[in-house]
């Protein structure tokens, strides 16, 4: 062997550690981002934009693998979990999907109604309020032979149907006509719920909506609240038996 073949075989030697060598440092590197990253699950990512309320088909959703120690707990893992949901907002392509993302399109039951009512756009909803959600109707009614303005639930976690569009409503008051905006919302109520928001709205002088989250199935506190001027003989009155602080 000529000194010209051994530089050639000593080259190929070194070409082949080097090449061993990269190798172990990259599977050294894999093995070191695979033990921070650790294992990997399925999650259901969205594969195009989608609005809200729109019904979510397979098409709509893929699967893509997530670290397990960045996802949370309420992250989707399987398409299954989205079957027959719409969408409870706008949301854009490649997003995770969460629970509370997603949700039962909105139905009426049987033996239930739906009915709508003008509703203040500031007090009443104020852009919060969405299809889906589940609100408690609260109403101060006016006074009425002797009894004082109260103010109390008159529908518990009442289903809303529908949010409409603000509406410019021309009220008469004492000043003349006044103008304030409304906004229709319609409910799925059992029939006497109805009757009761028939009511509320027919003699309340303000009709509010509160919000209840995702799930809260709890019940409303019953006590009604009457006017603070009127004090009830024999005791103090509200603002100074503090309640209100």
């Amino acid at each position: 062997m000529n000194s010209r073949q051994r530089r050639g075989v000593i080259l190929l030697l070194a070409t082949i550690v080097a090449a061993i060598a990269l190798f172990v440092s990259i599977f050294l590197y894999v093995k070191e981002i695979d033990s921070r990253v650790g294992p990997e699950v399925d999650v259901v990512v969205l594969a195009k934009d989608i609005k809200e309320l729109a019904p979510i088909t397979p098409g709509d959703v893929k699967i893509e693998k997530r670290p397990k120690k960045w996802i949370s707990a309420s992250t989707l893992l399987s398409k299954s979990q989205v079957q027959g949901m719409v969408a409870s907002g706008d949301y854009a392509k490649g997003t995770t999907l969460q629970e509370g993302m997603v949700i039962k399109a909105p139905t009426v039951e049987p033996d239930y109604r739906e009915i709508a009512m003008m509703v203040d756009a500031e007090t009443g909803v104020a852009g919060k309020i969405r299809s889906g959600d589940r609100v408690d109707i609260i109403a101060t009614t006016q006074e009425q032979n002797g009894v004082n303005r109260q103010s109390k639930v008159w529908v518990e976690n009442a289903l809303v149907v529908e949010v409409g569009v603000p509406t410019t409503v021309k009220k008469e008051d004492e000043q003349g006509f006044a103008k304030n905006d409304k906004v229709p919302v319609t409910f799925a109520l059992p029939v006497d719920q109805s009757l009761a928001l028939a009511y509320a709205e027919s003699f309340g002088e303000e009709v509010r909506l509160a919000l209840r989250g995702r799930g809260d199935q709890g019940q409303s506190n019953p006590l009604q609240f009457p006017n603070a001027a009127a004090k009830p003989s024999g005791g103090p009155g509200p603002a100074q038996s503090g309640e209100g602080k």
